[in-house]
């Protein structure tokens, strides 16, 4: 009984920790540790005091129209011109002309980019519910720098599923997306037990299923290239849509520069827009301890057109 009492209260201390130890769950004093992000710190004070500058043109008519226009050309327009791109290729051109062959499926039809751009829209609707001052800054920096280019990066994706069959079939296509894909959850392990530790200022403490996935996550990504390129290779040369040389040279060369480009705008949505959101997320979960920090008045934190609907609130 004794033994059993000091393993349940045992217990009941862990949990409490591992409960605290959340990245969403960090106190004020705590939160403001963000700020000292080796990666991540300086880059995300540039980026907010230069939006501090540009809020001024914010609720103008000329800024409006600027909006839009800016909207349907660099968002609307790169994400739209991708699955026209595909389109083109799988139904306007004639597959001798191509130097490899496309997949069966359609991986990018035209309803996926409609589907995208319905949800981008939905999260600015959603956002709009967070109006205080404050916070406007950084909605309109995850409109743009996160949800648009997270769409960007999965139709980029789906367009080279498409081509990836014909070089090396879906086994080939899927391990190369997999490795990709198993590469960004490390990296994403990895920011969290970092900003673990640096919102906690300790050394976060791995469960046996932490360690097991953490093993498993280095073990692809460290070695999964090795398994998947010499498979890639091996297709390139022997397949029929590969002509000479030169084909091979250069769909090894298309596929490399497709994975590194996946790895460099995963890490910088990861290394550097994630704690820069995350720092967006305490201001709104501590308001008013974020203000006295920063010196403002309510006016100029929550805006003019909050505090009337607020008046209460702010008596």
């Amino acid at each position: 009984m004794v033994w059993q009492a000091v393993f349940e209260k045992t217990q009941g201390i862990i949990d409490k920790v591992k409960m605290k130890k959340s990245i969403f769950k960090a106190s004020f004093e705590e939160s403001l540790n963000l700020l000292d992000d080796s990666v991540s710190g300086k880059y995300t004070e540039d980026i907010y005091q230069d939006a501090l500058k540009k809020e001024k043109y914010r609720g103008t008519l000329k800024s409006y129209v600027w909006l839009v226009i800016l909207t349907i050309l660099f968002i609307i327009g790169p994400n739209w011109l991708i699955v026209a791109l595909n389109n083109h290729l799988f139904y306007h051109v004639n597959p001798s002309d191509l130097t490899v062959g496309l997949s069966e499926i359609n991986f990018l039809p035209y309803w996926a980019f409609w589907m995208g751009l319905a949800i981008w829209i939905l999260l600015i609707i959603l956002g709009k519910r967070f109006n205080q001052q404050f916070i406007l800054i950084y909605r309109g920096q995850f409109h743009f720098m996160v949800s648009f280019i997270i769409w960007l990066l999965i139709e980029l994706n789906l367009f080279l599923m498409n081509l990836l069959y014909g070089l090396v079939g879906y086994v080939g296509m899927f391990a190369f997306e997999g490795l990709i894909l198993f590469t960004i959850i490390y990296m994403i392990r990895d920011k969290s037990t970092s900003l673990l530790n640096l919102l906690y200022g300790g050394t976060e403490i791995e469960s046996s299923t932490d360690r097991v996935f953490n093993r498993v996550f280095r073990f692809i990504v460290k070695y999964g290239g090795v398994v998947v390129a010499p498979w890639i290779i091996f297709r390139m040369i022997f397949s029929d849509s590969i002509r000479n040389v030169d084909s091979l040279v250069g769909g090894l060369s298309v596929l490399f520069l497709f994975l590194v480009f996946n790895i460099l705008i995963a890490a910088f949505e990861i290394y550097f827009m994630f704690p820069y959101m995350l720092q967006a997320y305490y201001k709104w979960k501590y308001p008013e301890e974020y203000r006295d920090w920063e010196g403002k008045s309510a006016e100029k934190w929550y805006g003019k057109k909050y505090l009337k609907k607020h008046k209460d609130k702010f008596k």
